[in-house]
């Protein structure tokens, strides 16, 4: 079955077709290709055409990872509507968490999850989970949910209703099924890979791997070797152990705390020896007191029964503690470091293992709208030169944008004043203003979000507005989504990097104008630090370009193209930040962004003399 047959649509788009091809190619060949799309390009479609071409030819499986649970969601409805022409076996996975029926009962905290699952099924308490083996309604729930992948809520219901564990029907779905949509957890976090490959017998050589918004993979592979632990979370856990009657641990925390207080005070630097700090506990408290210490706060178990069964609280701060520890006491490479009154556990090469793991597979295509330069790129991936090929899928003709850089405005930390807040927030009222459809505006991080949303909300009045908030639950999510496409000149307030700037659509006439406030660099931290030195060493001349700058001109050209999500959209960007008016960003930026692309002092009449010349141009 040739690409165009497998395709999901009558036909299509400029530069879809060859991407197909490009990606067919090289699963067939065997390559790791990175390929570069536009937002709105429809990148998906195309590469599921080519890899499931591919894998057909090849009797191979397909496995896509996605970064966000709303990035899975966009890739299955895709898998659904191609089923709906070619029908063929294809399953997804969220977390545990996602679809655990009995958490239903109280209130579970994310960090306690995992516990509480394990705790629960190896004690037989999870009646969901043995039924699995019981149910006559088991194997029928597995094999219509291959046939036609379900939506989530539709799976709970069904699951409940037969009594099993829908993450069981999940897995099961996933052993048999050609394709699977999973997040990156499934395939690179050592703890949870088992449950796709090992658990499913998934053969990882005869799999042709996709990733989706490969630009996040660095920023994944560092929060999954990093751990972090502040004083006043150890002092917590001591308060949590004392109350759920674990007497000898809550001493054995108060000591931790004391020797930690002592090591903080009494090293300089942010960079701290790590093995003399093992060689402190070994010699104040014996040689296993910490790995035994972290076994059990991980463990919980002489507190398990009366948390679960009497519905106590459940140890959040003391699995965070031994979560650490367990990786302190490890013989890991990371390096320990300190600020404030945390300290933290950082992979300085957290990418190191990428390349070994991505040759495994028959084949990987790495996807993102951002991919220049690719040469720094497939090196902040720890890919080695000539590994992987490039392929930049076209965008012409399809959009038509007009790109604004504001070089009097700034959110450089040292410029954070008052007066400039001001002039950034009559700017971005103004783009609200000469705007008749709706408008989203980003920012680089949640305090100046919310700085600009209170200052916005005072000089527009006539508009409905609607912010993201940190920590949202996906329901959350929906419904802040729901108010903005409520109405037809929403203002929507989100995060560059969030939930709201990647892997969500804002179709149609839902949103004519961006404006990205603001550069998203990280913070400098003593992470950031062992990395920046982990390069150097490594003879990395670009890794300011790598780890911070390209991260966060990312970001923000991620959130620019939110509104330009197909062919033939017309819509305006502003940038409000002179750092994006240099020549060295704008030649980072994508092609459909530098097409039309002015650069000056917008001031707010300006602002509305640009606008409503473009719009009245697009008739």
């Amino acid at each position: 079955m040739g690409i165009e047959t497998r395709f999901a649509y009558e036909s299509f788009r400029p530069g879809q077709k060859e991407l197909a091809q490009r990606v067919y190619e090289a699963c067939l060949d065997g390559d790791i290709l990175i390929a570069e799309a536009m937002s709105g390009f429809g990148k998906t479609a195309a590469v599921l055409s080519g890899a499931l071409s591919a894998a057909e030819e090849t009797g191979c499986r397909v496995v896509y990872a996605c970064r966000t649970k709303r990035q899975i969601n966009r890739v299955v409805e895709e898998t659904s509507r191609l089923q709906g022409r070619h029908p063929f076996k294809a399953a997804y996975a969220l977390s545990k968490f996602d679809y655990c029926l009995l958490r239903r009962r109280r209130e579970i905290p994310p960090e306690s999850f995992g516990w509480y699952c394990t705790f629960n099924v190896s004690n037989n308490l999870c009646s969901y989970f043995l039924n699995v083996t019981l149910s006559e309604d088991f194997d029928r729930l597995v094999s219509r949910a291959l046939l036609r992948v379900p939506r989530h809520a539709e799976l709970l219901r069904e699951s409940e209703r037969a009594h099993v564990c829908p993450y069981e029907v999940a897995r099961l779905a996933m052993a048999q099924a050609t394709f699977a949509v999973v997040p990156y957890q499934y395939v690179f976090d050592p703890k949870a890979a088992p449950v796709l490959f090992d658990r499913n017998a998934i053969d990882r050589r005869k799999t042709i791997l996709v990733v989706d918004e490969a630009h996040n993979m660095r920023e994944f592979f560092r929060g999954l070797n990093s751990a972090v632990i502040t004083l006043e979370q150890v002092k917590g856990a001591a308060r949590e152990a004392r109350a759920m009657l674990m007497e000898e641990a809550a001493g054995s925390i108060s000591a931790l705390q004391r020797t930690l207080e002592q090591v903080m005070a009494e090293r300089q630097g942010w960079l701290i020896d790590r093995a003399s700090v093992l060689e402190r506990f070994r010699k104040d408290h014996g040689t296993a007191w910490l790995q035994n210490l972290a076994f059990e706060l991980s463990a919980s178990s002489g507190a398990a029964w009366g948390s679960i069964v009497y519905e106590r609280k459940l140890p959040s701060l003391i699995l965070r503690v031994g979560e650490f520890l367990s990786r302190l006491s490890s013989s890991g490479r990371s390096v320990l470091v300190k600020w404030d009154d945390a300290f933290g556990l950082v992979d300085p090469d957290p990418v190191s293992g990428l390349g070994g793991c991505l040759a495994e597979f028959r084949s990987s295509v790495l996807l993102s709208a951002t991919v220049n330069p690719s040469s720094v790129f497939a090196r902040s991936l720890g890919l080695e030169p000539g590994r992987a090929e490039t392929y930049e899928a076209s965008a012409e003709p399809l959009v038509t944008v007009r790109t604004a850089v504001d070089t009097g405005t700034s959110t450089r930390y040292k410029l954070r004043t008052p007066e400039m807040y001001a002039k950034i927030a009559d700017r971005v009222a103004a783009v609200v203003r000469s705007t008749r459809s709706g408008v989203g505006v980003f920012a680089p991080s949640y305090s100046v979000l919310g700085a600009l949303f209170e200052m916005v909300s005072e000089r527009v009045s006539d508009r409905r507005l609607v912010s993201e908030a940190p920590g949202l639950s996906s329901e959350q999510a929906e419904e802040v989504f729901d108010s903005f496409r409520s109405a037809e000149d929403s203002v929507l307030f989100a995060v560059q990097g969030g939930r709201f700037s990647e892997g969500e659509d804002f179709d149609g006439g839902a949103m004519g104008s961006v404006a990205v406030v603001g550069l998203a660099l990280p913070p400098p931290s003593p992470m950031m630090y062992a990395e920046y030195a982990c390069l150097k060493r490594a003879g990395e001349q670009d890794s300011y370009l790598m780890l911070s700058r390209l991260p966060a001109l990312r970001r923000a050209f991620q959130a620019a193209g939110r509104h330009v999500r197909s062919p033939g959209k017309r819509g305006l960007v502003f940038f409000f930040d002179e750092r994006f008016g240099s020549t060295a960003a704008r030649e980072l930026m994508p092609s459909w962004l530098r097409r039309d692309l002015t650069v000056g002092d917008f001031t707010p009449s300006a602002i509305d003399s640009f606008s409503r010349g473009f719009w009245s141009s697009c008739g």
